[in-house]
């Protein structure tokens, strides 16, 4: 079980939010399955239905990450119009098999729809997802 604490839940959503009608791209760090660091990124995309992170940020941003000690747990992407499960463009761009990839959905009536999957192979798996204060 995967468990995110709420201020880093309500970070996406703002991004996510901010974002929209374009996706929002980011990284979370830690390390194994917890949480601590919070890393929007620039989505570089033309198009809104997908996402393309800045190559100049992620690649600072990876070199901090390995000096600071954390990993890349997560990365997380929005779907303003649509449920929050992986597309085709998802499932076949997931190049990181041991993160976790959260997907939230702006397509809702005012709940959270953020939902966790492994992609390994362009299979994706479903994981659970706590939130805790």
């Amino acid at each position: 079980m995967w468990v995110i604490p709420r201020v880093i839940v309500n970070k996406i959503l703002g991004h996510a939010q901010r974002s929209a009608p374009q996706e929002c791209v980011g990284i979370l760090s830690g390390q194994a399955k917890t949480f601590t660091g919070w890393h929007p990124l620039k989505n570089n995309a033309d198009e809104t239905t997908r996402f393309l992170a800045d190559p100049t940020q992620q690649i600072q941003l990876f070199k901090q990450l390995r000096q600071e000690g954390k990993e890349v747990v997560a990365i997380y992407h929005s779907h303003p119009t649509t449920p929050a499960i992986p597309s085709q463009r998802d499932l076949a761009q997931s190049h990181y098999p041991d993160a976790l990839y959260l997907i939230v959905s702006l397509n809702t009536q005012g709940c959270l729809e953020m939902n966790g999957y492994q992609i390994k192979e362009g299979v994706a798996h479903e994981e659970s997802l706590t939130i805790k204060d």
